[in-house]
């Protein structure tokens, strides 16, 4: 099976080595049957290791990070859906230069991969499936201001389909991208939730609790895992991912992984 590992870059949040990493872990972990490629979306392909298939930003007004990032995060006090570039990678089979098929696997830049991604491309080969975000406290999304704000309730560190099986999400940004900017303004977790899942057109299936973990959030609601700040043996995953809050909450940790100390995780990050 072709597997095609996808990720996205822009800025200077993240330099290449997150990048780089980022292939060496899934390299190790994709099962040495599978034809393995990877690809990085970027306006900068700076310092990438060479076997590293680039696709720079195709050049799509408003959507292109050179349209937005840095001068029009903010529009009449309001977030503009902050990672709009990643609805790029749901065209990946049309803009790599070597139009692939088979399965893609993208992952967010602050993911570190621990185990075999084999449960990852085989849990589900007839809808395209991602994260939930398990360790969320499942009651606030019942409520009418959780609706809507558009809350997310999907974590977009790990998302994975065949073929052209999302190529509509990618569609449907391009003829609505001012409204899906608008109304999800949070980002693209909470265009997910809303336009394609069970909220909207049940697109995205949802790998199990156990296939991540949050670092800074915990494992799983419903198991009463919620301990952060420690590494979990056994899930597939762990993601980074922090409250962008002017005010942090003192229960969700904050740490990425250039901060991190626990030499059980940094031996997966490299």
């Amino acid at each position: 099976m072709r597997v095609n590992i996808i990720c996205s870059k822009w800025g200077t949040r993240y330099g290449p080595h997150f990048v780089n990493r980022l292939k060496n872990m899934a390299r190790r972990n994709c099962n040495d049957r599978h034809d393995f490629h990877f690809y990085c979306y970027t306006d900068d392909a700076d310092g990438l290791d060479p076997d590293i298939k680039v696709i720079p930003f195709p050049d799509i007004p408003n959507i292109h990070p050179k349209y937005w990032f840095g001068n029009d995060n903010f529009k009449y006090g309001m977030a503009r859906c902050w990672d709009r570039p990643k609805t790029m990678v749901f065209n990946t089979h049309n803009f790599a230069d070597d139009k692939p098929t088979g399965r893609f696997v993208f992952f967010d830049l602050d993911v570190i991969i621990q185990n075999d991604i084999e449960p990852l491309l085989t849990y589900n080969m007839e809808r395209p499936t991602k994260l939930r975000s398990w360790w969320q406290d499942p009651r606030p999304m019942k409520t009418r201001k959780f609706k809507l704000a558009h809350g997310a309730y999907t974590n977009g560190s790990c998302q994975v389909w065949s073929d052209d099986q999302a190529e509509c999400i990618w569609h449907d940004v391009l003829e609505n991208q001012e409204k899906i900017w608008f109304t999800y303004t949070d980002g693209t977790d909470n265009y997910h939730s809303w336009r394609w899942g069970d909220w909207g057109k049940k697109l995205w299936d949802h790998f199990p609790a156990d296939y991540a973990y949050s670092y800074n959030r915990g494992r799983s609601w419903d198991d009463d895992d919620l301990e952060t700040e420690i590494y979990r043996e056994t899930p597939i995953l762990c993601v980074f991912n922090i409250d962008l809050l002017p005010q942090p909450t003192p229960d969700r940790g904050k740490v990425k992984q250039n901060e991190l100390v626990d030499p059980q995780l940094l031996k997966h990050w490299q």
